[in-house]
């Protein structure tokens, strides 16, 4: 449809129509402007009042009346007259002054109508022209109605019979019985021109100041005079809930409780609608909800044949906007952040329909410069009263933390949508923007040592420099290792404490520290972002060369020791100890009184040495350590290696068997000591595979009635073979002390 336009003749008949109704109007009393000129092409309107005071038994209100005219119509006057009526009073009225800038009578152009569509596609330009005005009433009544009418409504309307001789009528309704009120005041503009094809979601905004609560309805558009109304007639294919051609047909909808109607447009038209919105009050005597008020809003749309090609491109990011510029090296449209922070702005050339904002903040994503995700919180999008958009504001769950660029693209939100501009067009998925973030800190740890602590387990120890990253984004040390022969780290274990600095591997156990080095390294977690591992530092392993067997005769024998070269720090010396077990416990530390060898301690790079035991009959173990000469805090040790001196011939009051079946037949299950009980103070049982590794050890006391059943410490079953075992017995009462070593065989024999 083009551009209405009115033949020159058409125009002076229409003059002269206005002096008609003029004389009419007047003649029968009904509402009319104190001006001498009549409007027509009405386009819509509304009208609101606010209470002000109350005088005796009147009530002063302030009137806010809007009028949009058709710019090919007359101009308007620059006063209108607003009636109040109710059945309990007379008829009062109130001359309301146009406030609006500009040329008296013309207004100003509707500011959101051509957002979509061009002055030329719409066929029409509407203007607003605002009036302010008081009323006082004269008592309560439960039905004031304050009211305007005037002529007449747009020719080219298409979904009304004869709109040319179509008055207009607009009202607000008010029940004072209760209490006072303000009315909702419309706050959105209701002047839209939309394109075929298109989803529109059109809001009409309201701000309810008492708290009342609020019932948006689709209503009919009326004609009428002074506070008296009727129905107009719609065309053919139109009803007042169905104003506009859709598709599919009827499918217009309006949200009753926040006054946003959707709608796909389908036709080439130009129609009227009407919106009313009831306000409800509690009533705490009768206890129910009763209707205070109402306002309604008689609106013109036209509907065009398409929207403008920038709207059409739909949701883009204004790139004209200070602080974004082109990268050179791909193309993207930038803007440079500072590190730590943790909200994204995005602006737009054509208004966002916020309706379309997924509320979980699923329309966007943002990747790390290591690819990975960085989450968002939620979205701001800074909506306006028409429920639209020129920015956006993006929160971040974490802030940006990581020197480099980050990749901010939309996508289709839990909604189904991407967003979608105000003419119903969506943003590309993908559309990227790009973030460059700069003067990030950079987090300073380091690994300090591996040792073994007391011959079971490997601890890791490390340090970090706290002023060196912001302590409030830590979240966690991680804590990997390598395996003989693996090619790659894996994660053993976490600690979230930021100040404890150290850990246990409780995954390698006593059994495992004899067999093999250990390969760790540490990987601080901070604001979602592993930081970097620290180099490696391996475990110590100690090993004999001469045997496996920790049994020796209680003659001088020497022993063979070799371990891998630590790199936790650079070694100046490895030191060689040796512990004796006394009543359970390892005791003392000898150095150089049982070492033969001026080698001791050993100086770096060598990492061997030959021990000669002349040691009396009993358990002992020998073990290396080195400490960090830079900072002597670190020290870290070995596994340690067993050495059991044997014993003279089992003493003749206990019987130790030298083999078990533990196969559940009830016979020879359990390893049974005879007269074990007779040691009160001590009767301690290890057992040792082939290697040296003790597989299992009993109690201080061990007890017959829950016997060693050939399996390890984890009660797992044992493979069929020979052991090594140590019994330690001792009453203090006679001073009797004794260890027995000896070998028993497995055999689960079925």
């Amino acid at each position: 449809m083009g551009i209405f336009t009115i033949p020159i003749v058409d125009y002076y008949k229409i003059k002269e129509m206005k002096n008609l109704f003029k004389t009419i109007f007047t003649a029968v009393a009904i509402l009319a402007f104190t001006s001498t000129a009549k409007a027509s092409h009405n386009a819509g309107g509304d009208i609101q009042y606010e209470y002000i005071s109350s005088t005796g038994g009147t009530h002063k209100y302030k009137l806010v009346m809007r009028l949009y005219r058709d710019v090919t119509g007359i101009t308007l006057p620059t006063n209108a007259t607003v009636y109040a009526c109710s059945a309990n009073y007379s008829t009062v009225s109130a001359t309301l002054s146009e406030i609006t800038p500009g040329t008296s009578g013309q207004g100003v152009v509707a500011p959101t109508l051509f957002d979509c569509v061009s002055s030329t596609n719409a066929g029409v330009t509407i203007n607003v022209v605002t009036y302010e005005g008081e009323i006082t009433l004269p008592g309560n009544a439960p039905d004031w109605t304050f009211a305007f009418s005037t002529c007449c409504r747009n020719p080219s309307v298409d979904n009304i019979l004869n709109p040319s001789s179509q008055g207009f009528y607009i009202e607000a309704k008010l029940n004072n019985q209760i209490g006072q009120n303000t009315s909702p005041e419309f706050v959105s503009e209701p002047v839209r021109a939309f394109c075929v094809g298109r989803t529109f979601n059109w809001k009409q905004s309201t701000i309810e100041p008492d708290g009342d609560s609020l019932f948006y309805r689709i209503s009919h558009v009326k004609d009428g005079s002074s506070c008296t109304s009727s129905n107009i007639t719609y065309a053919a294919g139109w009803t007042y809930d169905q104003p506009i051609t859709t598709s599919p047909a009827q499918s217009l909808s309006m949200n009753s409780a926040t006054g946003l109607i959707t709608f796909k447009p389908a036709s080439v038209e130009i129609d009227v609608m009407a919106v009313t919105v009831d306000e409800y009050r509690f009533d705490p005597t009768l206890y129910v909800w009763r209707k205070i008020g109402e306002v309604n809003r008689d609106m013109q749309i036209a509907i065009a044949s398409a929207c403008t090609p920038q709207a059409q491109a739909g949701v883009q990011l204004d790139y004209q906007a200070p602080g974004i510029y082109q990268d050179p090296d791909n193309g993207l449209p930038t803007v440079d952040y500072n590190c730590l922070d943790s909200t994204v702005t995005l602006k737009f050339k054509v208004k966002l329909d916020c309706s379309s904002i997924s509320p979980d903040g699923t329309d966007f994503r943002l990747t790390k410069p290591d690819g990975q995700p960085l989450a968002i919180e939620s979205f701001t999008a800074n909506c306006d009263a028409n429920n639209e958009a020129t920015q956006m504001t993006i929160k971040l769950y974490k802030p940006l933390s990581k020197n480099g660029k980050y990749f901010l693209y939309s996508k289709v939100g839990n909604d189904g949508n991407t967003l979608l501009n105000k003419c119903g067009f969506p943003m590309n998925e993908f559309d990227t923007i790009q973030l460059n973030v700069t003067g990030c800190f950079n987090a300073i740890y380091e690994m300090e040592n591996v040792t073994i602590q007391d011959d079971q387990n490997p601890v890791i120890e490390w340090s970090a420099d706290t002023s060196s990253y912001p302590d409030y984004l830590f979240q966690e040390w991680q804590i990997f290792r390598k395996d003989p022969g693996a090619t790659n780290y894996v994660k053993v274990g976490t600690v979230f404490d930021q100040y404890k600095y150290n850990f246990k591997d409780g995954q390698i156990g006593f059994i495992k520290v004899d067999q093999d080095s250990y390969d760790y390294r540490v990987d601080m977690k901070l604001n979602d972002d592993l930081q970097g591992h620290t180099n490696d530092i391996h475990s110590i392993l100690l090993e004999r060369d001469n045997g496996v067997v920790p049994i020796f005769d209680p003659d001088t024998v020497p022993v063979n020791l070799q371990w891998n070269t630590y790199n936790g720090w650079a070694v100046d010396s490895y030191t060689v100890f040796l512990q004796e077990k006394i009543g359970g416990t390892w005791m003392g530390e000898w150095i150089h009184d049982h070492v033969a060898s001026p080698q001791n301690p050993v100086l770096a790079p060598d990492t061997t040495y030959q021990m000669f035991l002349e040691l009396a009959p009993g358990e002992y173990r020998v073990c290396i350590r080195t400490t960090n000469p830079v900072d002597t805090q670190y020290t870290a040790y070995s596994n340690c290696l067993p050495i059991i001196i044997t014993t003279p011939p089992f003493p003749d009051t206990v019987v130790v068997p030298n083999f078990i079946t533990p196969n559940g037949d009830g016979v020879n299950d359990g390893f049974i000591i005879q007269n074990v009980d007779d040691y009160e103070d001590l009767s301690q049982l290890s057992v040792y595979n082939r290697w040296g590794d003790r597989v299992w050890q009993s109690d201080y006391l061990y007890d017959n009635s829950n016997p060693w059943r050939g399996t390890n410490m984890n009660g797992v079953k044992l493979a069929d073979g020979v052991y090594f075992y140590t019994l330690e017995l001792l009453n203090a009462s006679d001073n009797y002390e004794y260890v027995v070593n000896g070998t028993v065989t497995i055999m689960d024999a079925r």
